[in-house]
This record gives structure tokens, sequence and C-alpha cells, in this order.
């Protein structure tokens, strides 16, 4: 079963992809399902210029019923027992989550072992979400105040390179994405070939969570576990190009997300997210909801993109 683009989304695609039961989803809807609400957010947050076809929020009915199930398969997935289950304690539940959510495995795999076209595989398939991440992080701050919205604008202040356009985040990555896709065509590789419903997955995650309002605290949650879990993935990414002779200014990037996000997520978890579980219960369950989301995707992708990273050998 596949979904083409424009073909209709029935009721038979959703639960093959987000299935009412315990059944294994079906991964090649999946896929075309991600990819289609992948380009919905992408148009979305397009650029003033593009705005005749920028989509309005919430208007196509498709797209309102794919969210609508991804999110109830989603929920369904996460135990209620590893929840929160006090603000008085979530500081330290989020940092033994965060802690035991830094792959090891795979970011030795990255620093000792893979190829120059397995990392660029890696770093472009990071890029579905890293070259929104400023986006991401301003739809954030949207209602907060005080010192939460003073954290979240030092950490936008940093993606924009501190007021130096050639310093700007999303300019060094799509930097270091140029690089790295041409290591993949070098080698014949089609990068299209490459990408797996995790990654569009793990990208549309984030993007649902930043567009809709009603899902803030779940975004996040989602940003927090993001960026306190983000240094080991980075230092291991420099540490595997330096080995590999990938020029340093390709890595820049990374390696200036090692300590920034370091700084981040530390300021995020004790100014962002501790404050807002101590509003209401409601809130501690969401912000928990969004972490505890982020952690399943983000883990199933990490699994998908090594296996597909092996694959290239």
């Amino acid at each position: 079963m596949t979904v083409t683009h424009g073909a209709v989304i029935t009721d038979e695609v959703l639960d093959a992809a987000f299935p009412h039961d315990s059944s294994a989803p079906d991964m090649a809807v999946r896929l075309d399902l991600f990819r289609r609400l992948h380009r919905y957010y992408t148009d979305y947050l397009g650029a003033p210029h593009e705005f005749q076809r920028i989509p309005r929020l919430n208007t196509d009915p498709e797209i309102v019923q794919l969210e609508r199930a991804w999110l109830r398969w989603e929920d369904a997935q996460v135990d209620p027992a590893r929840l929160p289950s006090s603000a008085a304690g979530f500081a330290d539940w989020f940092q033994k989550l965060s802690a035991d959510h830094v792959q090891p495995d795979f970011c030795g795999y990255l620093a000792k072992d893979a190829t120059v076209a397995e990392v660029a595989l890696f770093f472009l398939a990071e890029e579905l979400v890293d070259s929104r991440f400023d986006d991401l992080v301003a739809l954030a701050q949207l209602g907060s105040a005080s010192v939460m919205k003073l954290v979240m604008a030092e950490n936008y202040w940093d993606e924009m390179g501190e007021g130096k356009l050639e310093r700007m985040h999303t300019v060094l990555f799509e930097h270091s994405a140029k690089y790295m896709r041409q290591r993949l065509t070098d080698q014949g590789y089609d990068v299209a070939d490459l990408i797996c419903a995790e990654i569009y997955e793990n990208a549309c995650l984030t993007l649902m969570y930043g567009v809709h309002r009603e899902l803030t605290p779940r975004s996040l949650g989602a940003l927090g576990l993001m960026e306190h879990s983000a240094p080991a993935r980075f230092t291991a990414m420099v540490e595997g190009c330096s080995r590999l002779g990938v020029p340093d200014d390709v890595i820049e990037y990374q390696r200036i997300h090692i300590h920034v996000d370091e700084d981040h997520g530390a300021e995020w978890l004790d100014y962002v997210l501790t404050p807002l579980t101590e509003r209401s219960p409601e809130m501690l369950r969401e912000i928990g909801l969004g972490i505890l989301t982020r952690e399943r995707v983000a883990n199933a992708y990490y699994r998908r993109v090594w296996q597909q990273m092996k694959a290239l050998r």
C-alpha cells in the first residue's frame, strides 16, 4: 500500500500507518504520509515571498485527520508509569532520562568506525530537523514572559550567530550539508533513496509540536530533551569527521553546539521546563508526553539511520 502525493488519505491508510491494536505499522505507508506532512509543515513555515502557497492551519481535513491519528498512536506508545509523578521530582526525572538518551553505542560508532559516506548520510538525516531549529525556538517562545522568554531569546540569538550572518547556525549547517551531500554523490549514492520513514517522523514531530500552539508544552519538553542530550552526539560527529579528515570549516556548526547546547539544555531545564511543571498537573503531564514521545521517536530514528549507514559499506 502506498499513498501518492495528492491521493486521498483513507481510514484504511491511517489504520495501516497507525494501528489501533499492537500490530506493527506499515512503514512504507508511514513514509508516504510523513513526507506529505513534512511538505505541509515546510510550506506553512515558508518564506514571506512564498505567501501564496502557505497553507492555512487546520483547514485541510486530511492533514487534520492524519495528525489526530498520529497523536493518538504516539500517546498510546507512552507507558503512563514513566511519566513524571510530581513537579518536585521533575528535574531529577528529566536528568536521568536525558542521561540515558545519549546513544553511546551509536555515538561511539560515529566517532571511531563510520566511513565518510556513513557520516554524510547522518548529517543529511539531521538536516530535516537542524535546518529548522531556529524557527522551532521562535515558535516555542510565543506567549512566554520574564526569565523564561530571555532564556529562549538567548537560545535564538545563538542560532542567529549573535548577529553575524556568516555565523548563523542555519548558514553553517547548510555549508556542512552541501559538503556531505557532495561526498555521497561522489560515491554514487542518491540521498533520496536513503531517506526512510523514521527520518521524516523525527522531523515532523517537532514541526507538529511547533506549529500547533496547544501542543506548546510538548514542544518545550521535546526541545529541552534535544538540547540536553545533543552535546554527546555533536562531540562524536566532530571526532568522527576529524578522524576522516573532514575540513574544520565543515564541522564548525557541530563544534559550536557541543558547548552551546550544554548551556542551553541546563538553562532550559531550570528556567523553562521546571517552572512550567509547577503550574499544574496537566502541564506536567503534557511536558512529560512531549519528552517521552521525542525519546521514542528519536530512538527509532537513530536505530534506523544506523542501519542505513551500515548498509552503505
